[in-house]
C-alpha cells in the first residue's frame, strides 16, 4: 500500500457501514468552520477536499448530511445515499429505517439500482454492490 495521499485503498470497499436514516433526517447543527465556509462558497473546492482527506466512509456520511432532505420521499433518498456510496466506493451498508421495509419500496429500489443487491429486513434495509455489470443478462458463448 502506498503512502500517497491520492493512491485508493482498494480494502475500504469491503467494510459494512451502518447509517441510520432518521438521523439523516433530523442532523444536529454542525458548527461553522473555516473549510464549511470555504465549501458552500465553493462547492467543488468543498467535495475535492474531501475527497483527498477523509475516508470513504467519512466522506459518504459528509455528503448524505449535506443532502439527505426529510421532505423527499424515502425511495429518493435512498436512492440518493445508495448512488452516492456507489460513486464513493461503499460496496456494503446497512440502513436503519424509521418504519418496517414495504416490499414495493424495495422493488421501485431494485428497479432503479440494478448494481445493488439488496434485503430488505424488519427495519433494516441491507445493500451490497455487486457491479452494473453483473444486472444484464449473460450472454451464450459462441
Amino acid at each position: 500500500m502506498s503512502d500517497n495521499i491520492l493512491s485508493k485503498d482498494e480494502g475500504g470497499a469491503t467494510v459494512l457501514i451502518e447509517l441510520d436514516l432518521n438521523a439523516l433526517y433530523h442532523p444536529p447543527k454542525a458548527p461553522l468552520t473555516a473549510l464549511s465556509l470555504l465549501g458552500a462558497l465553493a462547492p467543488l473546492f468543498g467535495f475535492g477536499w474531501q475527497a483527498l482527506t477523509q475516508d470513504r466512509e467519512s466522506h459518504l456520511r459528509a455528503e448524505l448530511r449535506r443532502r439527505i432532505r426529510k421532505e423527499r420521499t424515502d425511495l429518493a433518498n435512498l436512492t440518493l445515499t445508495l448512488q452516492l456510496a456507489a460513486l464513493l466506493e461503499c460496496h456494503r451498508l446497512r440502513i436503519h429505517l424509521p418504519a418496517p421495509v414495504p416490499a414495493d419500496l424495495l422493488a421501485q429500489l431494485r428497479h432503479r439500482l440494478p448494481g445493488w443487491q439488496l434485503a430488505g429486513e424488519e427495519r433494516v434495509l441491507s445493500a451490497q454492490w455487486v457491479g452494473a455489470s453483473s444486472s444484464a443478462p449473460a450472454q451464450p458463448a459462441p
